[in-house]
C-alpha cells in the first residue's frame, strides 16, 4: 500500500491585492458620500413641487366651494412675514380644522380638502406636513421643516395695490434658502415662474 502525499498550496489574497481591493471601496464610497447632499436636495425640492401641487388642487377646490381663494388679512407687514402668516390660513381652510385643535370640525360641517394636513397623523409622522407655529398655530411645512407661504388678495383690489404676483394668490416654499437674501431667492421653489 501506498500512501501518497500531496502538498496542497495555500490559496488565498495577497496583501497587496487587499490593499488595492479596499482602496477602491473608499474611493467609492467617498464618491457616492460627496454625492448623497446634492441627491438629497433633489428628493427634498421634489417633495416640495408635489406638495405645491396638492395646496394648489385643494385650494382650487376650495375656490370653486366658495367663489373666492382664502384671503390674507390686511397686514401691511413685510411680504415674508405675510406669507407665513397665510400657511396658518392655508392649515385652517384646507384641513378643516378651524378652532386648530389638530381634528377637522365635522360637526361644523367643515369639508377637507387636503387630506394630508391632518395635523394627529402628521403629529407621530418621520416626514410632517403640519408642525406648530412659535406663536401656536397651525402651520404648512414644507419637506425642509420650514412653513409654506402664502398670500392671496381679493381680486378687485387695485393693480397699483396688489402684492402678489398672480392673480389669484401666490404659494411658495423658501426651501433651504435665508428668506432674506435676495441671492437665496432664485433657489425658492414658487408659483409664478418656473424653477
Amino acid at each position: 500500500m501506498k500512501f501518497s502525499v500531496s502538498k496542497r498550496v495555500a490559496s488565498g489574497f495577497s496583501l497587496i491585492e487587499l490593499m488595492t481591493v479596499i482602496s477602491i471601496m473608499v474611493i467609492l464610497a467617498g464618491l457616492l458620500i460627496s454625492a448623497l447632499p446634492g441627491i438629497q436636495s433633489k428628493i427634498n425640492r421634489g417633495k416640495v413641487e408635489r406638495m405645491m401641487a396638492e395646496l394648489a388642487d385643494g385650494l382650487s377646490k376650495y375656490q370653486l366651494d366658495h367663489g373666492i381663494y382664502p384671503q390674507n388679512p390686511p397686514n401691511g407687514g413685510e411680504r415674508d412675514i405675510i406669507g407665513i402668516d397665510g400657511s396658518s390660513i392655508l392649515y385652517k381652510h384646507l384641513s378643516g380644522d378651524w378652532n386648530e385643535d389638530g381634528e377637522v370640525d365635522f360637526e361644523t360641517d367643515e369639508k377637507v380638502y387636503v387630506p394630508r394636513l391632518s395635523f394627529k397623523e402628521n403629529e407621530e409622522s418621520k416626514d410632517p406636513r403640519v408642525g406648530v407655529s412659535g406663536d401656536g398655530k397651525f402651520v404648512i411645512l414644507d419637506a425642509y421643516g420650514n412653513e409654506f407661504r402664502y398670500l392671496a388678495q381679493p381680486p378687485n383690489i387695485d393693480p397699483n395695490e396688489r402684492e402678489t404676483f398672480n392673480p389669484t394668490f401666490d404659494l411658495w416654499s423658501i426651501v433651504d434658502a435665508d428668506p432674506t437674501s435676495e441671492d437665496d431667492q432664485a433657489r425658492h421653489i414658487t408659483n409664478w415662474q418656473s424653477n
